[in-house]
């Protein structure tokens, strides 16, 4: 065992997680020999160092499944609405066969993960969410090593859990957090108010961390114009941002009609990130007429997505109070569109009204009322003075504070404690 070792594991796509590229940099800067072993990813190796951190993407299907399974996900994410993609999309959406295909995809891959975290042999393992916490608990017990956990969310008050996780899934999950999360060496979450909520969930959990998802810092900003290129705008089009995931409950089909009733032909609506909704919401775009109002574009990784964001005259961060895990929620968003300048309209959630307010960098708005958002986004639109002072105090706070190095010293603090 190395003293001074680290495997994280991380379920997502590693090219895609801002925050646990910055976690691994800083702790492999700060001396230590990190291992990340993440989701597979079409372009990356299975095996790979980059910048002397070791990269282990194990493998989720064999070839000739994921070449299937490629076809029936293509079929079912259609944005047309054919016979053939109905009929998919019902059967993998059913709750039945989707926790059975789930017990069959994730136990012989999280068994490949294990295998892949025990070789390591490392001193510490680095849990990022619950859906890792067993995989590097059962782990670091077997091998006598540290275990940190690091909860990107309020998981067990999530809508993923309330709502879409399987009763018998939400069982073993509460399980698991429990029996993990008070033999962790130390626990790590995002903004106070989670932490806050997880201690009254587990008042014997010790070392309790907040490590908020701030940005690098950005001295100089990238050059404008590439947004614009990109949409064809003119010279007077007010860009209104939406960066992230497209998904239910983040406030998307608001933001689309309070788009409607915006009166300012001048705004355009741009839509930036992931497709998780297979095309709903450009199919509602395109039923509200909203063409000429409304732009989506694909994802981009993190680290090109200043470029993108610079050029935006607001920015949105619209989550539904559907769980705590929203209502208490600082996403990466947030530090982003500061750290580019760009005024922000947010829900007037406690953790977000707290920043905005303090930092003078944006407004809060009913996130279930199209009407309030569209009033905002018209304010923001017509005062160009009122968006140049926002974007100068978010700037400045993003450059002061609101970044990544004084988290990275959180947890090098942190991690320190463990060697």
């Amino acid at each position: 065992m190395s003293a001074k070792s680290i495997c994280m594991v991380v379920k997502n796509r590693l090219s895609n997680d801002a925050r646990v590229k910055k976690e691994m940099t800083a702790l492999a800067q700060d001396g230590w020999q990190v291992t990340v072993i993440a989701m597979p990813e079409q372009g990356f190796a299975e095996d790979e160092y980059k910048n002397g951190i070791h990269i282990i993407r194990p493998h989720i299907f064999s070839q000739a499944r994921e070449n299937l399974r490629s076809q029936v996900t293509g079929a079912s994410e259609e944005i047309n609405n054919s016979f053939k993609a109905k009929v998919i999309r019902a059967i993998r959406q059913n709750k039945i066969r989707r926790f059975f295909a789930d017990l069959h995809r994730d136990i012989p891959w999280e068994n490949r993960l294990k295998k892949a975290a025990y070789k390591t042999n490392a001193h510490v393992y680095h849990a990022n969410d619950l859906d890792t916490l067993e995989i590097c608990g059962s782990v670091a017990a077997k091998r006598k090593a540290k275990l940190v956990y690091d909860s990107h969310e309020l998981w067990l008050e999530s809508s993923r859990f309330l709502i879409a996780t399987h009763p018998l899934n939400k069982i073993r999950l509460k399980r698991i957090e429990k029996k993990y999360i008070q033999k962790a060496d130390a626990v790590i979450a995002v903004t106070p108010l989670r932490g806050r909520e997880m201690k009254k969930m587990y008042p014997s959990m010790k070392n309790l961390s907040i490590v908020e998802n701030a940005p690098d810092k950005l001295l100089k900003l990238p050059p404008k114009g590439k947004l614009r290129k990109l949409i064809k705008a003119k010279p007077d089009t007010v860009i209104a941002l939406y960066q992230g995931v497209l998904c239910p409950e983040r406030g998307l089909e608001e933001l689309l009609n309070a788009a409607k009733l915006t009166k300012n032909k001048n705004v355009k609506f741009v839509f930036i990130g992931m497709d998780a909704w297979n095309g709903t919401l450009q199919k509602m775009a395109s039923e509200m007429l909203l063409e000429d109002k409304v732009i989506f574009l694909p994802a981009v990784p993190s680290e090109e997505l200043p470029e993108i964001t610079v050029d935006a005259d607001m920015g949105f961060i619209l989550f539904r109070n559907t769980c705590l895990n929203h209502y208490y929620s600082l996403p990466n968003k947030l530090y982003e569109y500061m750290m580019a300048g760009v005024p922000i309209i947010s829900s007037n959630f406690p953790e977000l009204e707290r920043v905005l307010s303090e930092v003078q960098s944006g407004l809060t708005v009913n996130p279930e009322s199209p009407e309030d958002i569209c009033k905002t986004v018209e304010l923001l639109a017509s005062n160009s003075e009122l968006r140049n002072s926002m974007s100068h105090n978010g700037r400045n706070a993003a450059l002061d504070r609101y970044n990544w190095k004084p988290q990275s010293l959180i947890l090098r603090d942190l991690y320190r404690k463990l060697r």
